[in-house]
């Protein structure tokens, strides 16, 4: 679920990105007011709140309930308090790294389904990768770069549109956290950020993972809006692939946070 800081920010939690972690910090630091609707609900699904998840009677209700609210907001003396902007944050990883710890958490469960395209009711913001899995880790990246070509920066993109206020790296995922913790004024306690240990880690081990050159430059070539988008990419690389080195990532990004790793 989106997580609802006591503060009134917001995490949105990218799938295999260190959120699971995240969200046990805010947790034992007392930062959670609640959970709003689906464990990874992306930017637009975070905003339809629990209106997605609900029907019939409850559904009119929460129909009338934000048209109240709309006609509070048109007529209201405090109109420039509501346009202040919700901050929301969430992280991201190196593209490639993505696959390697899909792919090992999926090997560990068995290549379960997750959710249905296209469903209201069994929405998952992975679902369009069911049926794309294989103990072959090359095998599997194949299969999603023939069905969903730049996949990772598809998913990426979903959380990060206009209006996202901070955007870390799961690569240095314990400052970047504590970054935007010191950014939005909370009191937390900086030992469970940089003493607890990791959640729902992989358990594949990572020399199973052996990337076929021709179809690591592919993806590297598919994921580049990514790949530039939250500056994974050395000067070499961008060289190599022709792109200004003067190239800036997302605003959103504190300088701290930039080319963590490669």
């Amino acid at each position: 679920m989106a997580v609802k800081l006591i503060c009134g920010s917001e995490f949105l939690h990218i799938p295999k990105t260190g959120g699971s972690w995240v969200t046990s910090v805010l947790e034992a630091n007392g930062l959670v007011s609640r959970f709003i609707g689906d464990k990874h609900a992306d930017f637009d699904r975070n905003l339809l709140r629990e209106s997605s998840y609900i029907s019939g009677r409850q559904h009119l209700r929460e129909v009338f309930r934000l048209a109240r609210q709309k006609g509070m907001r048109l007529f209201s003396r405090s109109r420039r308090r509501d346009t202040v902007q919700l901050f929301r944050f969430c992280f991201v990883r190196h593209p490639l790294s993505w696959y390697e710890s899909w792919w090992k958490y999926m090997k560990a469960r068995g290549w379960n389904d997750w959710g249905t395209q296209n469903s209201a009711a069994g929405w998952h913001t992975n679902s369009m990768l069911n049926g794309l899995g294989s103990d072959d880790f090359n095998e599997f990246v194949w299969n999603v770069v023939r069905a969903r070509p730049g996949y990772v920066s598809e998913l990426y993109f979903s959380y990060t549109k206009a209006g996202i206020g901070f955007i870390g790296k799961t690569e240095s995922l314990r400052d970047d956290l504590a970054y935007v913790l010191d950014l939005l004024g909370h009191d937390y306690a900086r030992d469970t950020i940089y003493t607890s240990k990791p959640t729902n880690a992989s358990k594949t081990e990572q020399s199973r993972i052996q990337w076929d050159a021709d179809l690591r430059t592919l993806v590297m070539k598919l994921e580049l809006s990514a790949l530039v988008h939250f500056d994974y990419l050395s000067d070499d690389e961008k060289r190599d692939l022709g792109i200004d080195s003067s190239q800036g990532p997302n605003k959103m990004m504190h300088p701290g946070c930039r080319r963590a790793a490669s």
